[in-house]
């Protein structure tokens, strides 16, 4: 980096204080950086305000706070609206507060929201609680059933939004997304898929037609488990009202450092993803093999009922398989007795992380009350990471003979 005399110049003679604050100069690169750099700063400095009222109403490109924007996060929208073949992208500080700007967007009092039961536990809850206080009741569809016909039945005068996962979390149930979208087109109403689990990468729910496109970013983007976001893709006019109403409004705005490591966890996406698809696979075959399993859920096995649907939009089945045992305690047990792979809430990440709802959430209820609450008390969830799958599936099979 070479440094200008402009500042120098400025504060020549001044206080240690002054020299401390403006000191520093300008800098440039003297060269494109391979890494797009990190502008870790909270505002940006003008020579003529009438350039911030410009960049503030629209009429000319820049930067002012970064709750606004920022280039850092600009890099990150862009790399995802450019994967995701969407027209603009805006990014948030977590997943859940994507969701939340999503929803509180365009929704209005009274509104009604159709959503698959197969959702993340987070946005069910969001759904439940924070949507009901506003008036905006939901209603819940299995992703088993016959969408053509279940759908329909469910809207009314008074129904906004289509709101699904496809693979879901964690019961890896699979939706048609060109069903889904062709619905909501019928009926006039907006749809919006969380593609968390399969990525912009595995798919594209926009090119079949869906409106909008929620990642929770701390997962597989980010892809190394030390940052969390959350970004929304799809037209034009709806980002412009999530980042002028929702981000500003709200101040949920992603950090620049986080927006840097999400750059940098997207340059190995494709690698990841591959790695990931192919463990989830062994491991669900291995598993399928195991009397003292239940079931095995991943879409990638045959007799999975969304098989050939994920085949038919998917570029691979993802990373994720669930299984279920004969009861929470066998659960317990069964986790106690891992080694490699580690007990944990997330996923995505480069570890392999195991988790149950039931005990790591509510661990109070009754398997019937969580039943109630659509969590299965006997589910495990495992997120694969980056290690050999053959030591990974040693370390689930020896858990599996303490059982």
């Amino acid at each position: 980096m070479k440094r200008t005399n402009k500042v120098v110049g400025k504060v020549a003679g001044k206080g240690a204080g002054t020299l401390l604050v403006h000191g520093e100069g300008d800098f440039c690169a003297v060269a494109s950086p391979s890494s797009m750099p990190i502008y870790q700063a909270s505002t940006f400095f003008f020579t003529d305000p009438a350039d911030v009222a410009a960049i503030a109403g629209g009429q000319k490109n820049g930067f002012v706070y970064t709750r606004m924007g920022n280039p850092t996060v600009k890099a990150f929208e862009d790399k995802i609206a450019l994967l995701e073949e969407s027209d603009a992208a805006v990014a948030f500080s977590s997943g859940m507060a994507a969701v939340a700007a999503v929803l509180l967007e365009l929704l209005e009092p009274g509104d009604e929201v159709i959503s698959s039961s197969s959702i993340y536990g987070g946005t069910r809850i969001f759904f439940d609680r924070t949507l009901r206080k506003l008036n905006c009741p939901v209603l819940y569809f299995d992703p088993q059933d016959d969408l053509k016909v279940k759908l329909p039945s469910l809207i009314t005068k008074k129904t906004r939004l289509i709101f699904f996962e496809s693979p879901s979390n964690p019961s890896l149930s699979i939706i048609d997304v060109r069903v889904i979208a062709d619905i909501a087109r019928k009926y006039r109403l907006v749809s919006v898929i969380d593609n968390t689990f399969a990525t912009p990468y595995l798919q594209k729910p926009l090119l079949e037609g869906i409106d909008c496109v929620i990642h929770s970013a701390t997962k597989y983007i980010g892809g190394h488990g030390d940052a969390l976001g959350g970004i929304v893709a799809g037209p034009e006019k709806l980002v412009r009202r999530l980042r002028e109403n929702m981000l500003m409004n709200l101040g949920g705005c992603l950090s620049p450092f986080n927006a840097w490591l999400f750059l940098r966890g997207l340059k190995t996406l494709h690698l990841r993803m591959d790695c990931h698809c192919r463990s989830a696979a062994a491991i669900a075959e291995f598993l399928a093999g195991q009397n003292k399993v239940r079931s095995v859920l991943y879409p990638g096995l045959r007799e999975h009922p969304g098989h050939r649907t994920a085949g038919k939009q998917m570029k691979d089945y993802g990373g994720v398989v669930s299984l279920t045992l004969g009861s929470r305690a066998a659960c317990r047990r069964f986790m106690k007795r891992l080694r490699l792979c580690r007990v944990g809430v997330s996923l995505g990440d480069t570890e392999t992380i195991v988790m149950n709802a039931a005990l790591m959430f509510n661990s109070k209820l009754s398997d019937a009350a969580c039943l109630q609450k659509g969590i299965d008390p006997t589910l495990i969830r495992i997120s694969t990471g980056l290690e050999d799958a053959a030591d990974i599936i040693g370390d689930i099979g020896q858990a599996l003979k303490g059982l």
